[in-house]
């Protein structure tokens, strides 16, 4: 009888046991299943930025290639009206040596003629004092 009573304790125990187990096991299954769904909208989430990121990159490489293409332009563009600005400034300079030249060339001219102008007034001045002399 006292082993009896022993089983019967042994299978209590082994059957409280067994529940115990099965509780525990119940619990980690729901646990587990709590942290597969949690693993899941993790990934999902990660996911979404990921392709976010993607998209952005993209998004990020096309402003940058426009920009890059945009900034050659201007710089090609700068260059050849910086070279327009120095042939304008060179012939601006050979225009002012022309000018100069043209202006002294109309005052040799001038002066010239003025002296033309003097020497016939003075040819005839002296041919009026000639005339004057011999009249005289």
């Amino acid at each position: 009888q006292v082993s009896q009573n022993e089983l019967d304790w042994f299978h209590q125990d082994s059957e409280t046991q067994m529940k115990k187990w099965q509780q525990e096991k119940k619990e980690n299954r729901e646990n587990l299943k709590a942290l597969r769904s949690a693993a899941k909208k993790h990934s999902d989430t990660n996911e979404r930025y990921l392709k976010t990121i993607d998209d952005k990159e993209k998004q990020y490489n096309v402003c940058l290639n426009t920009f890059l293409e945009t900034s050659n332009k201007f710089a090609n563009e700068k260059g050849k009206l910086e070279e327009l600005i120095k042939k304008s400034q060179d012939d601006s300079q050979e225009c002012e040596k022309r000018a100069v030249k043209a202006e002294v060339s109309v005052l040799q001219t001038w002066k010239e003629t003025e002296i033309w102008k003097l020497k016939g007034a003075m040819a005839k001045a002296e041919g009026n004092l000639r005339m004057l002399k011999a009249l005289s």
